[in-house]
């Protein structure tokens, strides 16, 4: 089965699969590599319908999934634009979406695992999530995370011994049952975060000056990964502070407005005063699209305000008003650019 079967997949996102459909759809997941990015890109779609999206703008949600994933165009007859089956009218797309996205994340870590040509690897499964996209699962030892867009977490099949370790690249909030016998830790560029029985995030994506980890409950230890000293936990972390490694490889801890940091976790992207050219790289891993400015002079412009998960060309248009320039997008590039001027 290389195509999706729609029906197939409404009978397993309701429960009602019997056990040879569940097997069937199970070993679709597992056959193609692309295939839990798709499960991930159609989460999201499923989320985007659940808002009061116009009628109008359905169609465009559909055509991106189909651009995004291959699974076709409305005019090729291997996809339709319509609402998926009954099980967004069944169960709410936020339902199906929280399926979706914990099956894809579940699978891209069991894929890794079925490639019996890299023995090496057989004990790590990799979590990635797409552009525009969430996953939420649970580790081995019950850690609770969820991964946010251009994402990736490395971790064990099996957490053994008194150290569970995870390795980050972009962006994860974490809920550990702290337990006295055994250490949670995540690496992430620059610094080792420990778990001290906590809620807590780490920010590690490649254009930031290095990794950062906000506390929302309880307390995290925090060294550098060059700490001479491996056996000492670090600086202590706690609720309403961000600890990172500073340049000399010295664990600093501030009090910070924390709100902005957790905010992607339950749908919302927070700026405020940022500069432009540290916001786009934000902007393009939350809408899947690749934002640029016309003139790097115009890094410089602070933006201030929330952004949901839908974008819209009036959206887009109330986006770069904001910051008084004006935009123009060309498939999946958006330029910002000063208004009467033309994009680069």
């Amino acid at each position: 089965m290389s195509d999706l079967d729609w029906e197939l997949f409404d009978h397993y996102l309701a429960g009602v699969a019997t056990p040879a459909e569940r097997e069937t759809f199970e070993r679709w997941l597992a056959d193609g590599p692309d295939h839990p990015g798709l499960l991930l890109a159609l989460g999201g779609a499923l989320a985007a319908l659940e808002a009061d999206v116009p009628e109008e703008e359905r169609e465009a949600v559909w055509e991106g999934v189909a651009e995004r994933t291959g699974l076709g165009s409305p005019e090729s007859g291997r996809f339709t634009v319509a609402e998926p089956p009954r099980a967004r009218r069944r169960f709410g797309a936020g339902l199906a979406a929280a399926a979706l996205l914990t099956a894809g994340a579940v699978v891209a870590g069991r894929e890794l695992l079925s490639e019996g040509d890299q023995p090496e690897l057989a004990s790590e499964r990799v979590v990635t999530v797409p552009l525009g996209e969430r996953a939420r699962f649970h580790l081995p030892d019950g850690t609770e995370v969820l991964l946010g867009a251009g994402s990736t977490l490395r971790h064990p099949s099996a957490f053994t011994g008194r150290m569970h370790e995870v390795t980050l690249e972009g962006e994860a909030y974490f809920t550990v049952k702290h337990d006295e016998n055994r250490a949670f830790r995540v690496r992430a560029r620059d610094l080792i975060a420990t778990d001290l029985g906590t809620e807590f995030l780490v920010r590690a994506y490649p254009e930031s000056m290095g990794a950062r980890v906000v506390v929302r409950s309880g307390t995290v230890a925090v060294r550098a990964v060059q700490a001479s000293d491996s056996t000492q936990p670090g600086r202590v972390v706690r609720a309403g502070e961000v600890g990172r490694i500073t340049a000399e490889g010295v664990p600093l801890v501030e009090r910070a407005d924390t709100a902005a940091y957790f905010a992607w976790t339950t749908g919302t992207l927070v700026f405020d005063a940022t500069p432009l050219r540290d916001a786009l790289p934000q902007l393009s891993r939350w809408y899947d699209l690749e934002f640029r400015l016309a003139d790097s002079a115009l890094g410089t412009i602070p933006l201030s305000g929330r952004l949901d998960q839908t974008i819209t060309p009036a959206r887009l248009d109330l986006l770069a008003g904001s910051v008084g320039l004006e935009q123009a997008r060309k498939g999946r590039v958006v330029t910002f650019h000063r208004p009467g001027g033309a994009p680069r």
